[in-house]
């Protein structure tokens, strides 16, 4: 009898000891359930709105017709004097969970820090690297949260419209201060405060799964710079982008 006693008494500490081996990837995970929750409890309240969202997507298309430019919500051309409705705004915002900036950051953000051993209590191999694609995924699902309602509260439209500029430098500096300005509901400019907001928001909550070495004030705020600095790598891609493909298309001819 008491050598069962003692089996069962170690089966029962190893159990525990594989539930709570990995408490960082726990607070991941939990974490991105809770952020898949409030994204899923919002998005039940939002289409309950739909049928007034529909309304004023009439009325906007309505406005739009007596208007020289075309009303559209592409990611790239998006005329300046035009509002966003709020339908829309949900639908980006759906919409950027699939766009390539939110699945590729997040993998090359964990290749860096792999290469880096960074850090290094998530260790190498498979299992580091699935947890720091995770860490920054659900830093990007938190990012793109803050600044949906922040964007929807003050009314700014952060999507990247490409200059008319020519000129190499001229079309990069745009790309560089469009990550720092957004248009405004007259049509204007105005700070990039959703943006802001977004980056370093996630990168103070990450603190809560992240390991000690990595959960500090500063290391915050240089997770919500190095996310900052990729927006701007990021729209100079989108800016330079159709000329790229343009030029692999015609060398391929």
């Amino acid at each position: 009898m008491s050598g069962k006693f003692i089996l069962r008494n170690k089966t029962q500490e190893v159990n525990v000891r594989n539930l709570n081996g990995n408490p960082r990837t726990n607070k991941v995970v939990a974490v991105g359930a809770l952020v898949c929750g409030l994204i899923l409890t919002s998005g039940t309240g939002l289409r309950a709105q739909q049928p007034s969202d529909e309304r004023s997507d009439s009325n906007s298309a309505n406005n739009s017709e007596s208007n020289s430019a075309p009303r559209t919500t592409s990611d790239n051309v998006v005329p300046p004097a035009m509002t966003l409705t709020f339908s829309e705004r949900v639908r980006l915002y759906e919409k950027s969970f699939t766009n390539p900036e939110s699945l590729i950051g997040p993998v090359l953000g964990a290749g860096i820090g792999q290469a880096r051993n960074s850090p290094e209590e998530w260790g190498g191999g498979a299992e580091g690297f699935g947890i720091r694609v995770a860490s920054g995924f659900g830093r990007s699902v938190i990012s793109r949260t803050i600044a949906f309602g922040v964007a929807a509260a003050d009314g700014e439209d952060s999507r990247y419209t490409p200059s008319n500029e020519t000129g190499a430098w001229r079309r990069t500096k745009h790309a560089i201060a469009s990550t720092f300005v957004s248009r405004s509901r007259s049509g204007g400019t105005m700070p990039a405060f959703s943006r802001f907001a977004g980056v370093y928001g996630a990168g103070f909550i990450a603190n809560y799964w992240e390991p000690p070495s990595q959960n500090s004030a500063s290391h915050a705020f240089e997770r919500g710079s190095t996310a900052l600095a990729s927006s701007v790598g990021w729209h100079i891609f989108e800016e330079f982008w159709p000329d790229i493909r343009k030029a692999l298309h015609h060398r391929q001819e």
